[in-house]
């Protein structure tokens, strides 16, 4: 279940609760009752003031303007998920400031330089990207990550560079789109995928056969229950059947999660020629994460679709990174020493990117024209007539890079496009919540995709 996004009410619902007169825990400097803030929802304090209603998506009047904030309001405010609200004599600016002042001096100048680093690609003076930034720096202090050896720690350079700059004067470009054709196993997944997609495809077809399907293979039911049991979705009643698990979450949301599931699977028996697989898995199971707890923000129906877009948005790396390896590591070389985007690189040394060619192959697996846009468009959204869920699947892609978390070969930030998070109509308030949200749900779902011995031995 996820949290609304806040709906600000301008007009002083007649029915509102009375004015909290209580101590405070929190006090206001002098002079700056005029300073009116947009605070998130963790930055809220007991004895803070409202400056404006807060009400629930619905229009629903929560607290009223003027209220003194207690223990009481900011509980309510987690219920009904509360992303910010306008505080009395405190601004946004002072809170940032004083999250970084707290900071050791040194510790905060190397984070900040390494995280802008990674960041410079992008418009920082975009409130969504400075905010992003600003956690990025406390995330980086508080896991004391360091930046030289990125490259050597996240990717399996068995080719050196040497070997790499030696192909470039050799060989030609090469199609990869060639590799989907050529290599049948790119585009022949198992049977039971192929079941899936026909019986997805039947007009008759009940959630009973749905259950059939999934039954038929062991391994597949029992993660789609453990996914099920997780911090992914949270019941608070053990899950236990597939067919209870459809009844919770959907026919076809399900569908769409299990066929994500059997797509990576295959994959992940590919050889790592280049790329940490656990890392590249790591990114592209937090990509679908924040994807889907973005949807769930957007109160987008079906949020497993946008999970599975998350898992396989960079499919289409690995296809390079197993059959072009040499072009592959000189276009990571390039971006890496050029301090230039990855996807782009791709285009001038494969005369086009991994998103093509992921979405060449979910058009061979007859997957959701959904996901074949959102994987197209997840680094262009602007250009899709579907203009929501690319965006939200290319913010959230930026999102998982920021983290940190993994790695599917880009090492800096993606650029925002203002298009797309203006289609998402959402405060950067809510970015940190998403970071914490993602960070929560990361460990379970690896751990059933990923790391469980009856998938990798699939």
């Amino acid at each position: 279940m996820y949290c609304p996004r806040l709906c600000v009410r301008k007009s002083v619902d007649l029915n509102s609760q009375s004015k909290v007169s209580s101590a405070t825990s929190y006090s206001l400097k002098e002079g700056d009752s005029n300073t009116v803030g947009l605070l998130n929802i963790k930055n809220l304090q007991a004895g803070m003031i409202l400056a404006e209603d807060l009400a629930d998506a619905t229009g629903r009047l929560l607290i009223a303007k003027g209220t003194v904030l207690t223990e009481k309001h900011l509980k309510i405010c987690k219920i009904w998920g509360v992303v910010e609200a306008r505080i009395e004599g405190v601004s946004e600016a002072e809170i940032e400031e004083s999250s970084l002042d707290e900071l050791d001096p040194r510790e905060l100048a190397q984070a900040t330089e390494f995280v802008h680093e990674r960041f410079c690609r992008t418009d920082m003076e975009h409130p969504a990207v400075r905010e992003l930034v600003r956690l990025c720096i406390l995330r980086t202090v508080k896991n004391k990550k360091a930046a030289p050896d990125y490259i050597r720690q996240n990717f399996q350079l068995k080719i050196e560079e040497e070997d790499a700059k030696e192909q470039e004067t050799k060989s030609e470009k090469t199609n990869p789109l060639k590799f989907i054709s050529e290599h049948t196993k790119l585009s022949t997944l198992p049977d039971i995928y192929n079941q899936f997609v026909d019986t997805i495809a039947r007009p008759n077809s009940s959630s009973y056969d749905i259950e059939n399907v999934i039954n038929k293979d062991t391994s597949l039911s029992a993660q789609l229950l453990k996914i099920a049991n997780s911090a992914f979705y949270g019941y608070p009643a053990k899950v236990d059947t597939i067919s209870r698990a459809i009844n919770i979450i959907g026919t076809q949301q399900l569908s769409t999660l299990a066929m994500g599931i059997i797509v990576i699977s295959v994959f992940n028996k590919m050889p790592a020629r280049i790329i940490n697989m656990e890392m590249f898995w790591k990114h592209s199971i937090l990509c679908g994460i924040c994807a889907r707890i973005l949807a769930g923000y957007r109160n987008i129906q079906n949020t497993e679709r946008l999970f599975t877009a998350g898992l396989l948005h960079d499919i289409g790396r690995l296809v390079c990174y197993n059959y072009l390896p040499q072009e592959s590591l000189r276009a990571i070389l390039e971006a890496h020493n050029d301090s230039r985007l990855l996807y782009l690189t791709e285009r001038e040394v494969f005369d086009m990117d991994h998103a093509l060619i992921g979405k060449s192959l979910i058009n061979r697996w007859q997957m959701p024209l959904s996901l074949e846009e959102m994987v197209f468009y997840h680094h262009e959204p602007q250009k899709s007539k579907n203009s929501i869920e690319p965006s939200i699947l290319h913010i959230a892609d930026i999102i998982a890079n920021a983290m940190g978390i993994g790695t599917s070969g880009e090492r800096l930030i993606p650029p925002l496009h203002e298009e797309a998070w203006s289609r998402l109509g959402l405060s950067s308030n809510i970015l940190s919540l998403v970071m914490e949200q993602a960070d929560y749900q990361l460990e379970d779902v690896f751990k059933v995709i990923y790391a469980d011995d009856k998938f990798q031995q699939r």
